[in-house]
């Protein structure tokens, strides 16, 4: 049995912080915390840091980090119709997400986020890379209704899931998930085809929900009822699911999600980037609705950095309702944390807490803009950057130390997404 003892100045345990205290684990598990271990306790020691939860991201799409800045500066459904489906048409391979996954990896590991629940094809090459690097994946089979390189339709993409259901079954790290990619994608119909298949089989259900402006009424001229009504009449609303976006929910759509305590994954930066509009992030959380935070693809963010998504989603709600106190340091958070893996249903994860996993992060608030310190939590959110994640730990396996990965070779894995960028550059 391993029993370490890691010490900070400050210790987010219970979702409170604790000073200088030692949270102590055995093997892959939180034991407690103490402020004088036991002799038979290793000891880590980071000073001017604080231990928090491993961060996660409720929504993104990892492989797209390879088309980063191919096509910025355009609405929606430009980008992605005209520049980022042909892409992906063309070149999307079991090598290319390989690649891809690798760089989302060591892009993750190095901004502290140790599970990410991700939306793509090929998904079996994502979950092998995220095995190596020892992170933590909700790994999604995505269906359309149309037949493209990786499946003739539906029934097809729904198949390929279970497949990857059995291989990863019993795995630690990687669970599988269905992911009808939107409702102008995929059909009433077929929504009900991936239900069913989530509900048998206690599955997350990963969809995108009212992203764009014109979505709702576009729905109603082809099925004469919002994709809220729809989502709620396929029972998508009753099982595990989560729905990334929402941006633009009416005041009925959010008493049905409320009524049903649906989870949704808000991803602010991609929103403004692409000019979608804010969430009714309060509403929603006013009435019931686990909003949680999610960064998008690197194609529409432009990165998978969760702790400046924290700061823009606790910020700009600020602005838009003109209210200092919405959103607060700690809300935003849980909602990172603790409230994301509920949404996931990943029960011991997200918070230190005894009998959780040990998945934490190391923060250094060692440098200018992190002295002195009066609020760690605050500190988090408001003034540390992703550079300021010094270590990373999941199931109690250190990923990372003083910046450098130990699980995978970052240099190799940069080299190699240059080479794939000189590609698709030159055509």
């Amino acid at each position: 049995m391993t029993k370490t003892a890691y010490y900070a100045d400050y210790v987010y345990y219970n979702n409170k912080i604790h000073t200088n205290t030692h949270l102590l684990t055995e093997n892959d598990t939180i034991t407690g915390i103490a402020e004088n271990p036991a002799d038979d306790y290793t000891i880590e020691i980071f000073s001017n840091s604080a231990i928090f939860p491993g961060l996660v991201n409720t929504h993104t799409h990892l492989p797209m980090g390879l088309f980063r800045g191919m096509a910025d500066d355009l609405p929606l459904m430009e980008w992605l119709q005209n520049h980022i489906w042909p892409a992906e048409a063309k070149w999307l391979s079991p090598e290319f997400i390989q690649a891809a996954s690798d760089l989302a990896a060591i892009e993750m590991i190095k901004s502290g986020t140790t599970l990410s629940n991700d939306m793509y094809f090929l998904s079996d090459h994502i979950a092998s890379s995220l095995k190596k690097s020892g992170l933590k994946g909700i790994i999604g089979v995505g269906v359309l209704d149309f037949p493209t390189k990786f499946g003739t339709g539906a029934d097809d993409y729904i198949s390929k899931a279970s497949d990857l259901h059995i291989k990863y079954k019993n795995d630690d790290n990687i669970t599988v998930s269905l992911c009808p990619h939107a409702p102008y994608t995929v059909s009433p119909e077929n929504y009900v085809k991936c239900v069913e298949f989530c509900g048998k089989h206690d599955l997350l259900l990963h969809t995108h929900l009212m992203e764009a402006a014109n979505e709702a009424a576009d729905s109603v001229a082809k099925h004469g009822k919002t994709t809220v009504h729809i989502m709620n009449e396929t029972g998508a609303f009753d099982i595990k699911s989560i729905f990334a976006h929402c941006v633009h929910l009416g005041d009925d759509d959010i008493a049905i999600m409320g009524e049903k305590n649906v989870s949704v994954s808000h991803c602010i930066q991609s929103n403004m980037k692409l000019a979608n509009g804010f969430a009714p992030v309060k509403k929603m959380m006013d009435a019931g609705i686990n909003v949680t935070i999610g960064t998008d693809g690197a194609a529409s963010n432009n990165d998978l950095d969760m702790i400046d998504e924290m700061r823009s989603v606790a910020l700009v709600h600020k602005g838009v309702l003109r209210d200092a106190t919405a959103l607060p340091a700690e809300t935003v958070l849980h909602m990172s944390t603790t409230g994301a893996a509920k949404a996931l249903g990943v029960d011991d994860t997200g918070e230190l807490k005894k009998g959780n996993k040990a998945d934490f992060i190391v923060v250094s608030f060692d440098s200018p803009k992190t002295t002195p310190v009066f609020n760690p939590v605050s500190h988090l959110v408001y003034s540390a950057s992703s550079s300021d994640v010094t270590a990373m730990y999941v199931n109690g396996k250190c990923l990372m130390k003083d910046r450098i990965i130990h699980t995978m070779d970052e240099e190799k894995i940069k080299y190699n997404a240059r080479l794939w960028a000189d590609k698709i550059i030159n055509g």
